[in-house]
């Protein structure tokens, strides 16, 4: 191989450098966007436990709030014997239905299962509390003569002791029946189990949010890196393009000016040129040797 051609095999090409820093920008850009990519789903996936949380409470406060309402509605009824509590109870058991709702949205909303379970419990509880309720009421509308009531409570038969008791007793034995220890008893038993579960939620949520807010670190730190490291990069290739094409060029702009060869230096693309050049200006200097006297 001649002088020439291995000359030209030194340095390192600046096409070569151009290909490396593209590659480099590429990659570490692909990286960049992958973790904001990463972020935006560990935001997203906050985002949706945040609503499944809301979701889950308010089905857990409706259950509730509808086993309260229909206690006052009972108990307002035995007491006062005014129809219209009557007719509330039964719009809330039979139309409203926020505590069936409730575990319907649950359900749908994939909550854990325990978490389900200790909300239907809840619901049965309240559902077997629902016939003393019926018992009660049906006293108390038999006590008043009240004649027009849901098919529901029609259905509800007296036992024969009670049949034959009084206007005031029926009245007094409804009054105990939904306001007694052992009706308080089974409420308790609900309340616990719905508090229990709105706890679980507490805990469930506040997990989630740990787990999310670190995650989210590890994503922002390695975005952190990932601009570090590009913001490396390019200042890197930045200094070797202008070790490798500007210094030389500026070198080769002052030894044009002093008549002088210039130096083979810098990327392999200006070493080629330089060499050309200087092979250039060898033959001109050999042809006219005071080509060189600078006076």
């Amino acid at each position: 191989m001649s002088e020439t051609g291995r000359k030209q095999k030194k340095g390192i090409s600046i096409r070569l450098i151009h290909l490396v820093m593209i590659l480099c920008v590429a990659v570490i850009a692909g990286l960049l966007v992958l973790s904001t990519y990463q972020s935006s789903n560990v935001f997203s996936t906050l985002s949706r436990e945040t609503e499944n949380y809301i979701v889950r409470q308010k089905a857990a406060h409706d259950l509730m709030e509808a086993s309260d309402y229909l206690t006052e509605m009972a108990q307002r009824f035995t007491s006062e014997g005014d129809a219209k509590y009557l007719d509330n109870y039964f719009e809330e058991a039979l139309v409203s239905r926020r505590r069936e709702n409730a575990i319907a949205a649950m359900s749908e909303n994939e909550a854990e299962q325990t978490l389900v379970q200790q909300l239907q419990e809840a619901m049965d509880e309240s559902t077997a509390l629902m016939y003393r309720e019926y018992y009660a009421m049906k006293l108390t509308a038999e006590a008043l003569e009240i004649r027009e009531y849901p098919e529901t409570l029609k259905a509800i038969e007296l036992k024969e002791e009670d049949v034959f008791l009084s206007a005031e007793m029926k009245m007094d034995k409804a009054r105990e029946m939904v306001t007694g220890k052992e009706y308080y008893a089974s409420k308790e038993i609900i309340r616990s189990r719905l508090k229990n579960d709105l706890e679980l939620l507490d805990r469930q949520m506040a997990s989630t949010r740990q787990d999310t807010s670190a995650r989210m670190m590890q994503e922002l730190s390695a975005a952190r890196i990932v601009v570090i490291c590009l913001t490396a990069v390019l200042v890197f290739l930045i200094w070797l393009t202008a070790r490798l094409s500007t210094i030389p060029l500026i070198r080769a702009s002052e030894s044009i000016r002093n008549k002088q060869a210039i130096p083979l230096d810098g990327s392999r693309e200006f070493r080629q040129l330089a060499e050309n050049y200087n092979e250039m200006y060898g033959s001109l200097h050999h042809e006219n040797p005071e080509t060189n006297d600078p006076e």
